[in-house]
């Protein structure tokens, strides 16, 4: 038996599914939500009952983010890349788990908004870098450079989107046509980047892929401020 306080991680399911959040996410970001706002749940749960606030939730992301180059070099590179892709995973399942804190917690302010900003862009920033020195051996070399340029873009992208409010995926547009679903798809797929790590010694070339998906990114921000109506 569960009390409104101390949800389970099924009262926790049911409330998303009735929530607009979880329509949003599956429209603009649909891995995370197959991949990782399930696993969420139950660390939700066991952080709510121990009265674990939001921002330390999101410190322990931050924390983890910092281990990836570090792991990525000194790990041999089979190791690295299973360790570069677990805590890429467990990091955006805190990110979900995170908000979800918050928001049962009525804790969900401005502080806490820019922490998980900071910890959010210095994820992407390192996964890629770190995904390159997968893909380098173990060293710093052409992929871990290419790994890191990809994710300048991506970071270049998100200060832009953010500039202009962000992404509005409250409702699908009355003329959500075959481009627009294609659109969304492709930026569903961040959640799955994290996987990439794992080809990265056999394939180094899939950092190629990162950059591809940072340079859509960065396109599709760019022609969105260039579409806007000035104010």
């Amino acid at each position: 038996m569960t009390s409104p306080t101390h949800p389970g991680p099924g009262t926790l399911a049911r409330a998303y599914l009735a929530s607009d959040k979880a329509g949003e996410e599956l429209r603009g970001n649909w891995v995370m939500w197959l991949l990782h706002r399930w696993p969420s749940f139950p660390l939700t749960a066991l952080c709510l009952r121990a009265g674990i606030p939001a921002d330390r939730v999101t410190l322990l992301g931050g924390a983890l983010v910092w281990l990836l180059p570090v792991m990525a070099l000194l790990l041999p590179p089979a190791w690295g890349a299973w360790a570069v892709c677990v805590t890429g995973f467990v990091v955006i399942v805190l990110d979900c788990v995170d908000g979800d804190v918050a928001r049962w917690t009525g804790t969900a302010g401005p502080r806490g908004a820019r922490l998980d900003l900071v910890v959010d862009m210095t994820f992407w920033g390192l996964l890629y870098f770190s995904i390159g020195i997968v893909a380098d051996g173990g060293t710093v070399g052409p992929w871990a450079g290419l790994g890191m340029l990809a994710g300048w873009a991506r970071l270049l992208a998100r200060l832009i989107n953010d500039s202009m409010g962000g992404h509005s995926t409250a409702a699908p547009p009355p003329d959500w046509t075959l481009g627009r679903v294609l659109r969304a798809g492709v930026e569903g797929l961040s959640g799955a980047l994290p996987f990439l790590a794992l080809a990265a010694p056999v394939v180094p070339g899939v950092v190629w892929l990162l950059v591809l998906y940072s340079a859509l990114d960065l396109g599709d921000a760019m022609l969105r401020a260039l579409a806007r109506d000035p104010a």
